[in-house]
C-alpha cells in the first residue's frame, strides 16, 4: 500500500508494475484492494500537495509543461476529463492529481472519479501478477509483445488520443449542458 501511495507522489514507476506484483503476491482479489487503497492514500497526498503547497511545488515536482497542459485541460473540461485520464491506460494519471490539487475542483469527488477509473486496470494488473507462477514462455512472450506495442502506439498517437479525448469530453460536456 505505501509502495503505491509513494508512486503516486514520486512516480518512480508506473503503478501497474506494483500491481503485478500484488497480484502476485496476494492474489487477484487482496492484490487489487492493496494497490487501489495504495493508489487512493497516493492521489489524496498529490492532490493535497497541490492545493497546499500551489504551483510552485507542483511545478518543481512535475514540471511546468505537464501541469499547464493538464491545467488547462482541467479549467476547460473538468471532471470529466480527469475521468477519462484516469480510466485510459497510458494517460499522465498521477500528474493529473497534482493538476486537480490546483483547481477549483472537489477534491473527494476527483478522488472517487480516480477509484472508479483506475479499477479496471488494477484487476487486469493483479489478474496477471497472480496468474504469473502460471504463465507459459508464450505466454509472457505475447503479453511483453503486446505491452510493448501499446507502449509504442501510444507514443506514436499520443497527440490523437489526446484530441480525442478532448473531443470526448466535449461532447460529454455538451450532452450535460443541453435540457
Amino acid at each position: 500500500i505505501g509502495v503505491n501511495a509513494l508512486q503516486v507522489v514520486l512516480a518512480p514507476v508506473p503503478g501497474h508494475v506494483i500491481g503485478l506484483a500484488n497480484g502476485y503476491l496476494f492474489g487477484i482479489l487482496m492484490g487489487t484492494v492493496y494497490s487501489m487503497v495504495g493508489l487512493v492514500i497516493g492521489s489524496a497526498v498529490a492532490m493535497l500537495l497541490g492545493r497546499v503547497f500551489g504551483r510552485p511545488l507542483v511545478v518543481r515536482l512535475v514540471g511546468s509543461d505537464n501541469i499547464e497542459k493538464l491545467d488547462r485541460m482541467a479549467h476547460r473540461r473538468g471532471h470529466i476529463f480527469f475521468f477519462l485520464v484516469f480510466l485510459l491506460p497510458m494517460l499522465p494519471d498521477d500528474l493529473a492529481c497534482f493538476a486537480v490539487g490546483l483547481s477549483p475542483l472537489s477534491i473527494p469527488f476527483i478522488l472517487l472519479l480516480a477509484a472508479i477509473g483506475r479499477l479496471p486496470g488494477m484487476v487486469v494488473s493483479s489478474w496477471i501478477g497472480a496468474e504469473a507462477g502460471s504463465m507459459s514462455t508464450t505466454g509472457w512472450a505475447l503479453l511483453l509483445g503486446g505491452a510493448l506495442l501499446l507502449g509504442f502506439l501510444a507514443i506514436v498517437f499520443r497527440k490523437r488520443v489526446e484530441a480525442a479525448l478532448l473531443g470526448l469530453a466535449r461532447m460529454i460536456d455538451r450532452r450535460k449542458r443541453s435540457p
